[in-house]
């Protein structure tokens, strides 16, 4: 007994001193990234974790409940769909045909009115927030973005422009590993001041010629917007579009700290219908109801394949303004998508927007193309009467 006890109090020791000595380096991200995941059972980030941090209010204005369509109880998915739904851990599955709810489907803690985690679908929202500016002539994509945030106005930082971080073009080395603890993008989900934690990074060679997914690209766009505004993202974007297009319910956006900037790369939390507007307003080119809400051409411009190379020397066409663009051989499509395989998937061939949420996606065996959002469309559009 005597050794368990002595074997436990140094055990606690060394907790402490570990502790101890993460707070003074500067990493205490670490402990909180720890108490949200591995000490709840968990290895990362997961579409649960919205009592974890400070969030900001998107708030809703006056609702507008989907209409559900006259084929909506005629729509049934096959056991084998089922399964494969069920494999992945799927919280929601929400088909839109013609703007009315064609299938609908919740399993595990999902439903009507439960929020989910967006994951890197904010960087879709990120997006939108800046073309709702550029439509009101506040920014313009060409602009360097050492207009906004003057660190950048030295050598071939100066270069560096808001379309090239719309388009991940940096060239600006954050790096994008949960995994790694000590890492930029663990720093910024977890840390506490996500600005200080962006600014030592610069331009790393010419930007603009070479695409590399990068969620710091992300934070500077949030905080070169909130520098020219002098607002609130999440405000903006609510009086932008949430308001405008129905939400039944208010959204929240982690941010940094209680009045700090919102991680603009991850961490929107919304309802499945909700998350489904934003897949209706770009299937109808910006238009809401017949209402222009996003100017047509930048939601085109934010779905325009990138004709430049990645690091391994492929022609990007597959991305836009952080939207993520169907590679040709699969069927048209495009979409935002998150860590987890959150989805919000538009094919507008078929009139047709569906809403993935869940816990889990098949592992990625090389390309861009996650291995299930083909089969997500397939099930989707499978459902579409004939």
């Amino acid at each position: 007994m005597r050794i368990l006890i002595r074997t436990i109090k140094w055990l606690f020791i060394v907790i402490g001193a570990a502790a101890l000595l993460l707070v003074a380096t500067g990493n205490s991200h670490v402990l909180r990234g720890l108490t949200a995941t591995y000490l709840i059972g968990k290895s990362r980030p997961d579409i649960d974790d919205f009592d974890q941090d400070a969030c900001r209010k998107v708030a809703m204005g006056n609702p507008q409940p989907w209409p559900v369509s006259s084929y909506f109880d005629a729509t049934t998915l096959t056991s084998q769909q089922e399964a494969y739904l069920d494999s992945l851990q799927t919280t929601a599955f929400l088909v839109i045909w013609k703007d009315s709810i064609l299938y609908e489907r919740y399993s595990m803690e999902g439903g009507v009115d439960e929020l989910s985690n967006s994951f890197s679908m904010a960087k879709t929202f990120t997006s939108m927030a800046i073309g709702a500016a550029v439509d009101r002539g506040t920014l313009k994509v060409e602009d360097p973005v050492s207009k906004f945030l003057p660190r950048f106005n030295e050598g071939l930082n100066a270069k560096l422009t808001v379309m090239q971080l719309l388009q991940m073009r940096s060239n600006i080395d954050f790096g994008e590993s949960y995994s790694n603890p000590f890492g930029y993008q663990a720093r910024a989900y977890y840390g506490t001041d996500l600005v200080a934690e962006t600014a030592p990074y610069r331009v790393s060679s010419n930007p603009g010629t070479t695409w590399e997914y990068q969620g710091g690209n992300t934070v500077l766009l949030a905080e070169l917007f909130e520098a020219r505004t002098n607002k609130k993202m999440s405000d903006w974007f609510s009086d932008c579009f949430w308001k405008r297009i129905g939400a039944e319910h208010d959204a929240w956006w982690r941010v940094d700290h209680e009045g700090g900037i919102e991680r603009s790369f991850s961490a929107f939390y919304a309802t499945a219908r909700d998350f489904a507007r934003i897949g209706k307003l770009f299937l109808h080119h910006g238009k809401w109801d017949g209402v222009q809400i996003l100017s047509g051409s930048y939601c085109e411009a934010s779905i325009t394949p990138q004709s430049v190379k990645d690091k391994e020397g492929n022609t990007v066409r597959h991305y836009g303004y952080q939207w993520w663009l169907a590679p040709d051989e699969q069927p048209s499509h495009y979409s935002a998508r998150g860590m987890r395989g959150q989805y919000i998937v538009i094919v507008p061939e078929k009139d047709l927007v569906f809403v993935r949420l869940g816990h889990k996606r098949e592992e990625k065996i090389g390309g861009t193309m996650t291995p299930e959002l083909p089969k997500f469309v397939t099930i989707a559009t499978g459902l579409i009467p004939q």
